[in-house]
């Protein structure tokens, strides 16, 4: 004996329901930020690194990904981290600003939660605090286009994340004394 119809019917609404409500992917990352030595203009000094790396880990992602950062702050200041150029939707608090996003302390964490929605290209992010991006603590973020929907170009030849910026002979720290001379 079959399954009454209506029992049939129900199960294929349910799952299509299930499917339609099904969440993009995510993606964890977790950083340690850390002082070590960094060569920038063949002078050693001071740099911010991410997981032992200068510039810091590319984030490749698609769109519509979730993204998930827990940063360790083992730095002996506050450090916040702000992302140029992602759109925050629902997490705009999340932007990196000093006032609507609170500073890491020193030995603590905090868990960055952003979706890149709606947007294609490269992006990057930076320290914005006390001068640190002079000290590195950046890198870059690629997101690519789902594949069911077309771009009208074809793929690149080859893909580069450039990341430019000033460098200085002095150490981050000396920005602060020095600040009102520049």
């Amino acid at each position: 004996m079959s399954p009454p119809i209506s029992l049939c019917v129900f199960v294929l609404l349910s799952s299509l329901l299930a499917a339609a409500r099904a969440e993009d992917p995510y993606r964890f990352y977790t950083w340690n930020v850390t002082f070590g030595d960094i060569y920038p203009l063949g002078v050693k000094q001071q740099g911010i690194l991410i997981n032992g790396q200068f510039p810091g880990p590319q984030i490749d992602a698609v769109t519509n990904d979730n993204i998930v950062i827990n940063v360790f702050n083992n730095l002996p200041a506050p450090f916040l981290l702000s992302w140029q150029g992602i759109q925050q939707r629902r997490s705009s608090w999340q932007d990196g600003v000093y006032g609507t996003n609170c500073p890491i302390p020193p030995g603590g964490n905090f868990t960055y939660n952003m979706q890149f929605k709606d947007q294609i290209g490269s992006y990057y992010y930076f320290p914005s605090l006390a001068f640190h991006k002079a000290a590195g603590g950046y890198g870059g973020i690629r997101v690519l286009s789902r594949p069911r929907i077309p771009v009208p170009f074809d793929p690149p030849a080859g893909d580069f994340t450039i990341l430019a910026g000033d460098w200085f002979k002095l150490n981050h720290t000396g920005f602060e004394r020095h600040s009102g001379q520049w």
